[in-house]
């Protein structure tokens, strides 16, 4: 018998759910001992994990799932998702994989979302019928479009503690089945469609186009014809996000980058990327071309104090945020930096802010300066990673 502990995996669960040999009297203890404390799902296998999850009545928790594995996706200047989560191949692991693709045909997002979470799928081929069933969880507003061969299906969700409005623009050629979710009142009093109440507690109809369907523990359903409708349900609804919101930062505006240059501590070189040998120029002017695949790196050694990038922005500049992305090497964000800036390049003063780096991109915010350059220099060190700048922009408040 070998020695190794086993330990359970997130997979190999959500499969159990999905596929119905878990049955609902092991969901609570998959959820709490497996899916809540293991992410060894790839990207691509992430999906199986969400709509686990989805199906036991965790919505919540699969949407907070979803943004914290993607978060530095989401963040990213790219507009593609990738292969493997933050370019490693797992969760964290230390397998970093230079080969990977950032522009990956992978997307459970788009199929949890719509799907799930908006609650849009067919249910006879060619979607000649399909329904609009929301899981919006924590969510208090959706707006999506969905494809399909008859036409875009467009919906739009907004929940307030009164109120529940469910909007949808419907194509030719479909019947759509449209379930108010119960889950998200704690009382529900009436629905109306397009102005006019069509349940009260009760199915009273009134409204050409709109048929009874019914109710079950879950929603109170009916069917549509094509068209544009707007469903309202009043009663009392809980609110309350289980997701900390991102602060919006001040209405600001990246400055323009055509006059720059930029220097570095090190001399620009070159290096070899993959095995398929491909030379990659890394030079100081690639972090600031506006391309996010071109950057710069300094190849020499590993992160080391006393490293540093300039910034010469051709004349003084009022400025108050640097954003550095190195989405395209993930983990070479600088360990720690402080940020000086002057008018000649010679005298610097002491560091206007100082701070650690953030996987991806790094947003550097500090009081308005005016200065024509800026230099960051690395204080702390990294045994593993080099430093890279892949882009550089610098802010103004509008």
């Amino acid at each position: 018998m070998s020695d190794q502990i086993l330990t359970p995996d997130d997979r190999a669960n959500a499969m159990a759910i999905n596929s119905g040999l878990a049955e609902s009297s092991k969901w609570d203890a998959i959820y709490n001992n497996v899916l809540t404390k293991y992410t060894n799902s790839s990207c691509f296998f992430d999906r199986w994990v969400f709509e686990a999850l989805c199906k036991i009545g965790k919505e919540d928790y699969a949407l907070l799932r979803m943004s914290n594995r993607y978060k530095t996706m989401i963040s990213a200047s790219f507009t593609t998702l990738w292969e493997h989560y933050d370019r490693w191949w797992a969760s964290g692991k230390n397998a970093y994989d230079d080969n990977s693709s950032l522009n990956h045909g992978w997307n459970p997002p788009v199929i949890i979302l719509s799907g799930i979470i908006a609650g849009i799928s067919p249910e006879e081929p060619g979607w000649s019928v399909y329904h609009v069933f929301p899981k919006e969880a924590f969510l208090t507003s959706i707006k999506t479009v969905v494809p399909s061969v008859k036409g875009d299906i467009k919906m739009e969700m907004n929940k307030t503690t009164t109120s529940y409005t469910l909007s949808l623009v419907s194509p030719i050629n479909t019947i759509a089945r449209v379930g108010i979710p119960k889950k998200s009142f704690s009382l529900i009093k009436s629905i109306k469609v397009n102005g006019v109440i069509i349940w009260d507690f009760s199915y009273s109809g009134g409204v050409e186009g709109i048929s009874w369907i019914g109710e079950d523990a879950d929603y109170i359903k009916f069917n549509v014809t094509p068209g544009n409708w707007s469903f309202v349900g009043s009663g009392t609804l809980t609110v309350d996000s289980s997701k900390k919101m991102p602060v919006i930062p001040a209405a600001s505006e990246a400055l323009d980058k055509k006059m720059w240059s930029a220097t570095a501590s090190v001399k620009d070189s070159s290096f070899i990327f993959t095995d398929k040998k491909i030379r990659q120029d890394i030079s100081a002017a690639n972090a600031i071309d506006g391309d996010h695949w071109t950057g710069w790196r300094d190849m020499t050694k590993k992160q080391y104090p006393g490293q540093w990038f300039m910034l010469d922005m051709g004349r003084q500049q009022k400025i108050d945020r640097i954003v550095l992305d190195c989405t395209w090497a993930q983990w070479d964000s600088p360990n720690k930096y402080s940020v000086s800036v002057s008018d000649d390049a010679k005298n610097w003063g002491m560091p206007i802010t100082s701070g650690s780096g953030e996987a991806g991109i790094t947003t550097i915010n500090f009081p308005t300066q005016n200065a024509r350059y800026i230099k960051i220099t690395q204080t702390g060190k990294d045994p593993t990673y080099n430093w890279s700048i892949y882009e550089m922009d610098v802010f103004r408040k509008k």
